[in-house]
């Protein structure tokens, strides 16, 4: 039996509901735009569970479909480049959102995340799976969840279970995953559950647990499960978000069976929690965050989760980035990757992956904040293009970027005055005497009254930027303009810059 059957779609037209079917029953269902007559892409249709089946529509007809035993490269794709970031993931095909399922494990980062094989909208959510050696170069391997009578598969993350606390092997992969009920045929009614599903060939094929739910429905649309191991409990604990503005945190010591010991309200966010510690000062303190990237630091004791500072803000809004995770299985490091939710006019995927970024807390007066800034392997995919200080009134320019992303970085020295960045057609000004830096409508107060810097990467789909030593996080969408290059021009400024083109 070929693994994929390959569904032609055209996001253009309306959408119908088809089926799966496998012995004379339905096995699958999911919605698409059927055009075997001018199709956008072809869909790959993950089959090899079901053994022998078709695919028909509501007629009960079988469609005439071909086959294929692998996904295609971006290059055997027609039209598959068009607007393909230079350094950020993308699905090969399909609509992509939330990261989920983050682990590093036996020398490889796993990215799971919310994907949509059959449409670059919204839809039909399984869990996509790349690979990748250094956080940059990426490989898709394609979907490894999919929806069932349980519902479609929702966000969650990943842990490796090195002390085979839930039983399936000492250094198990285990994915946690809302059962999205009620988003399927085949699930009509269902609520939302969470689950559990499991690996134990280093992450190439993953099992449901026949236990499921892990956790049953609690109150509304239920969902996200992030995991993470705590000291101070000596257990995995387990955060959730409810309905509302309200998220749980849960604690396991077999990683099946789990309890409620905290419940918070986050005033400015909801979905996806994700949950941490990071050291300050010579101890640790912990972050829980929201989808919005909204967050709480505080303390693991009398076991529960005592915040200890008000909600604050860590990305600067509007922006793309969404549903930020963070990676399990990297030791010291807390490594993040966020969605960015942006349009692709015309490409065959939608949407890509932020560039990842290792967290850290400083304290900032009596407060403390969670910044962030690009990963070091960054610099292996560097070619220097401009470096230099800048005074007075000057422009700068440079092309030199070829079809690769870009990275600036800008020292601002006391008392400089503003200047505007311009790379690939966006423009970013800041203001050093009022503290101030505008991107499109987004502006960022700068809390540096004195030294501080400015790092920016540019790519197909957007930027991302860190000012004062990474406090200050914002993102933009944007198409790129590659003919325009960079720009940087100055009035008063006494700043210094360095350019590097980014290519995988």
């Amino acid at each position: 039996m070929p693994k994929y059957l390959l569904f032609p779609v055209n996001d253009s037209l309306p959408k119908a509901t088809f089926y799966v079917k496998a012995g004379g029953r339905t096995v699958s269902d999911f919605t698409a735009a059927y055009d075997p007559a001018n199709p956008r892409f072809d869909a790959y249709v993950d089959v090899t569970r079901f053994g022998d089946c078709v695919i028909t529509d509501a007629s009960g007809d079988p469609l005439p479909l071909q086959t294929a035993d692998r996904l295609p490269t971006v290059d055997e794709i027609p039209g598959g480049g068009v607007l393909r970031p230079a350094v950020h993931y993308t699905a090969t095909l399909g609509w992509t959102n939330d990261p989920n399922g983050l682990i590093y494990a036996d020398g490889t980062y796993h990215m799971f995340a919310q994907h949509n094989p059959m449409s670059t909208d919204w839809g039909n959510m399984t869990w996509d799976h790349a690979i990748s050696p250094d956080l940059l170069h990426w490989t898709d391997l394609g979907d490894v969840l999919f929806p069932d009578e349980t519902g479609t598969m929702f966000s969650g993350s990943a842990i490796c279970d090195e002390k085979n606390a839930a039983g399936f092997g000492a250094g198990a992969i285990l994915l946690f995953y809302t059962a999205a009920g009620d988003h399927s045929e085949l699930s009509r009614g269902v609520p939302f559950t969470q689950c559990l599903a499991y690996s134990t060939d280093g992450g190439k094929t993953f099992e449901k647990y026949a236990g499921n739910p892990i956790i049953p429905h609690i109150v509304g649309a239920n969902r996200d499960p992030k995991v993470q191991w705590s000291d101070e409990l000596e257990k995995y604990t387990l955060s959730l978000y409810l309905d509302g503005n309200d998220y749980a945190i849960f604690s396991s010591d077999d990683l099946l069976h789990w309890s409620r010991f905290c419940t918070l309200t986050m005033p400015f966010d909801n979905e996806c929690p994700d949950f941490y510690p990071l050291p300050l000062e010579g101890g640790v303190k912990w972050v829980f965050s929201g989808a919005h990237d909204s967050y709480l630091v505080g303390e693991i004791r009398g076991g529960t989760f005592v915040p200890e500072q008000e909600n604050l803000p860590y990305h600067i809004h509007p922006g793309p980035s969404y549903a930020a995770q963070t990676f399990s299985g990297t030791g010291e490091r807390r490594i993040k990757i966020a969605w960015d939710n942006v349009a692709a006019p015309g490409a065959v995927f939608h949407s890509q992956m932020g560039f990842p970024v290792e967290m850290f807390l400083r304290r900032v007066g009596d407060t403390v904040r969670l910044g962030s800034l690009p990963v070091r392997e960054i610099e292996a995919i560097r070619t220097p293009v401009l470096h230099g200080e800048f005074r007075g009134a000057l422009t700068v320019t440079s092309q030199d970027f070829g079809d690769g992303a870009a990275e600036v970085r800008i020292g601002i020295r006391e008392g400089s005055g503003p200047f505007t960045l311009s790379c690939f057609g966006e423009s970013i000004a800041v203001d050093p005497a009022s503290n101030a830096l505008r991107i499109g409508e987004t502006n960022a107060p700068l809390t540096y009254s004195g030294e501080g810097n400015l790092r920016v990467i540019f790519d197909t789909l957007g930027a991302e930027i860190f000012a004062d030593g990474g406090l200050i996080y914002a993102t933009h969408a944007h198409i790129a303009d590659r003919e325009q290059g960079l720009v940087l021009e100055c009035r008063g400024a006494d700043i210094t810059a360095d350019a590097w083109r980014l290519k995988l």
